[in-house]
């Protein structure tokens, strides 16, 4: 018993900085969605979330799987690297203008009745956040765990000490509030880059259309399965609020982002886990004992979870959120359930991509997003936002079963 309390604490000093950045990144938003939720009606949070899921959704159609592709090409050879890492800035240009038109034609279809100031506003935070994003994988590729956690601090606290006053003391307008959200991220961006430029990535003479679309290509099944996995966690807030209305989805958003904050007790180990597999990646007896370790630990942790959330989500709710946002509470007793299901297939996925068997991951979260948005559009009429929570906890559990297939093939396999 002595020895295992010896390994979590080693576990835990060596994954400090990691557990850290994720700690204060999810507060940070946290801290930042709960002032909106708490200010505004729950129809006009309702709003905000859609649009914020509208655009976010659109991003991760062109993210490409580019984030864990660099992560583990740096962590695999950071000189063979460097060029990659300069032809994904060029990249990002390209994708900027297929985002615009794409978003653009969405908020004109689907929700052209709100403002487009704020639209714009939040969609070009997007897409820093998704800049944000690949630059942080970067460093993680490097193993800069601490440096990535210094950046965010800095960031983070100074955008907070002009968000909340301007909030809560001077009540400016959304539009304002946004712009300093969009002024941090672009600080983040800087300090993040110019500490890789340091490390020899930087932006280089030359755009090569030929390795981009090699690029594209190889990344082209990570980006998929992210694409999945990300519209089968944020598609049911569109469908929310198309088939019921933007209070709902306000309601289901509160339980469902508590319920999605809970990962911080375990994706730390996922992070610099991705990494530790794309290095053991040649070894298939070392990813093996890698995942049985982790999963056994992982597992605890979900089910501690679980029964903590289901226990005192009303008391949580209340708490936080007010009686406001009471018609959340039953949402998230339900969703409390797809913890151990959340755990599990996030453990599994980041093998499956540390492996390189990103066409496999990809046809895994297909699957459960087909699954998930067929449920979605003929429960949620229905049933309003119960389904979508309960859609979310089976969801979960059939892309844990498909990866764990995935894997025991892998396995089989000399």
């Amino acid at each position: 018993m002595q020895n295992k309390l010896k390994y979590y604490l080693k576990l835990f000093i060596d994954n400090r900085y990691v557990i850290s950045f994720n700690i204060f990144d999810k507060l940070y938003f946290f801290v930042v969605f709960l002032s909106f939720a708490l200010i505004y009606p729950a129809y006009a949070y309702g709003e905000l979330i859609t649009i914020f899921s509208l655009c976010t959704i659109t991003m991760i159609i062109f993210d490409l799987g580019i984030p864990i592709f660099l992560q583990r090409n740096i962590a695999i050879s950071k000189i063979e690297s460097s060029e990659l890492f300069s032809q994904l800035l060029y990249l990002n240009i390209i994708i900027l203008i297929f985002y615009a038109i794409v978003t653009s034609i969405l908020y004109f279809v689907l929700y052209s009745y709100i403002s487009i100031e704020i639209f714009l506003l939040i969609s070009a935070l997007v897409f820093l956040s998704s800049v944000s994003n690949q630059l942080n994988s970067a460093l993680a590729g490097l193993n800069s765990f601490r440096k990535r956690f210094i950046f965010l601090l800095i960031t983070r606290i100074s955008i907070l000490i002009l968000f909340i006053p301007f909030l809560y003391l001077f009540k400016v307008e959304l539009k304002y509030l946004l712009v300093i959200l969009i002024a941090g991220s672009v600080l983040h961006i800087l300090m993040m880059y110019n500490n890789l430029h340091k490390n020899g990535f930087s932006i280089r003479a030359g755009l090569d259309f030929r390795k981009i679309k090699n690029i594209v290509l190889l990344s082209a099944p990570i980006g998929l399965a992210v694409l999945f996995n990300f519209l089968y966690d944020k598609i049911d807030v569109v469908l929310i609020s198309k088939l019921a209305d933007f209070s709902e989805v306000a309601f289901y958003n509160i339980g469902y982002g508590i319920y999605k904050s809970s990962s911080l007790a375990f994706s730390f180990l996922l992070i610099s886990g991705f990494t530790k597999v794309s290095y053991l990646s040649r070894n298939k007896h070392a990813v093996k004992l890698f995942l049985i370790k982790y999963f056994k630990i992982i597992l605890v942790i979900a089910i501690l979870i679980t029964i903590f959330l289901f226990s005192l989500s009303g008391v949580i709710i209340n708490i936080i959120y007010t009686e406001k946002y009471f018609n959340s509470i039953f949402i998230l007793k339900i969703l409390s359930f797809a913890i151990i299901g959340l755990s599990l297939n996030n453990l599994t996925g980041i093998v499956l991509n540390g492996l390189g068997l990103y066409k496999q991951n990809m046809v895994v979260t297909l699957i459960g997003f087909t699954v998930n948005i067929i449920l979605n559009l003929f429960f949620i009429p229905l049933y309003g936002i119960i389904a979508a929570a309960l859609i979310s906890v089976l969801t979960e559990y059939i892309i844990l079963t498909g990866d764990f297939f995935c894997l025991s093939k892998y396995f089989k396999v000399k």
